[in-house]
């Protein structure tokens, strides 16, 4: 936990490797979120099929979603939310030069009776 998706449509241009973004995302969530970074997994997934506005190829889209278990306040969920949009406008910066991106976060709760894992005892929040 937490499970991070990054979806993004296949004409986005972007600076770097998603090891190196995703890198970047984890330390947010570890210095912000308290999560153990150890428990962070990240995927990127470039979508083929997909239709914005009025379907011109200017179009683009890059969307974050990030899942941890619930518990965090709001002021937390917002700061996460807030620095990896700063992360992904620069990781998406070229795309934002030349197509008319639109680059979305969003945070969400997993309830904790909802969530299972193995091995357990490793949904613990890391010790400050």
């Amino acid at each position: 936990m937490p499970q991070i998706t990054l979806e993004y449509s296949d004409n986005c241009l972007h600076e770097g490797e998603f090891a190196g973004l995703f890198r970047k995302i984890h330390s947010v969530l570890q210095q912000t979120g308290g999560i153990r970074i150890e428990n962070c997994k990240s995927r990127a997934l470039e979508r083929e099929k997909y239709f914005i506005a009025d379907g011109d190829p200017v179009h683009a889209y890059a969307h974050l979603e990030i899942r941890f278990i619930e518990g965090r306040s709001e002021d937390i969920r917002e700061s996460v939310g807030q620095q990896c949009l700063e992360l992904l406008k620069e990781f998406f910066k070229k795309s934002i030069k030349v197509r008319e991106i639109q680059i979305t976060v969003e945070v969400a709760d997993i309830r904790r009776q909802d969530y299972t894992k193995f091995p357990p005892g490793t949904l613990t929040q890391q010790v400050q």
